[in-house]
């Protein structure tokens, strides 16, 4: 297995994180040439990708509102961590917005159970067992941690050694 330096896994990290966030992922049909180009070079590294790395990367980065207890619980992972959830649960003829409404409604009961517990432990000094809602949580952020790892590193590998696009942007 070839190892990947850290600094090229941050290079395609930050090129992914830009191109969803300040792109909404698709490249713009007008504006700066670089900032086009830019982004014209990271959709064809993530279309090259398998779509489920795709889709990790963009649930990863894409900006969504979500309930302050999840954003703080979930590490920034929240929209992967509700997809995982979703997924415990499949259902047919469902929308994607009602299951992911009804995984947001039971992962803020898991929060809430979880914060509780922690409550009343807080006033003990001494080690717990954790709770079903909390090994629940902690669970689904290291299945949400390793999927957006994986993903990075797919794109890192796609990407090459290709120059790093974004600091051109910068000066523009």
């Amino acid at each position: 297995m070839k190892l990947l330096s850290l600094s090229r896994l941050r290079v395609a990290e930050r090129e992914a994180s830009w191109f969803f966030q300040a792109c909404g992922g698709k490249v713009p049909n007008d504006g700066d040439p670089a900032v086009r180009a830019a982004a014209e070079q990271i959709d064809g590294w993530l279309r090259e990708l398998p779509a489920f790395h795709r889709g990790v990367l963009a649930l990863r980065f894409v900006p969504r509102e979500w309930p302050k207890a999840m954003e703080e619980e979930l590490c920034g992972l929240a929209s992967v961590v509700v997809r995982l959830e979703c997924a415990l649960h499949p259902t047919t003829g469902v929308s994607t917005k009602a299951l992911e409404q009804a995984s947001l409604e039971r992962l803020l009961e898991c929060i809430h159970d979880a914060n509780r517990t922690r409550a009343r432990w807080d006033r003990v000094d001494r080690d717990r067992p954790l709770t079903r809602s909390e090994k629940h949580l902690r669970q689904l952020v290291r299945r949400a941690h390793r999927h957006a790892e994986l993903a990075v590193r797919a794109l890192t590998r796609t990407r090459g050694l290709a120059p790093y696009l974004l600091p051109a942007l910068r000066r523009s």
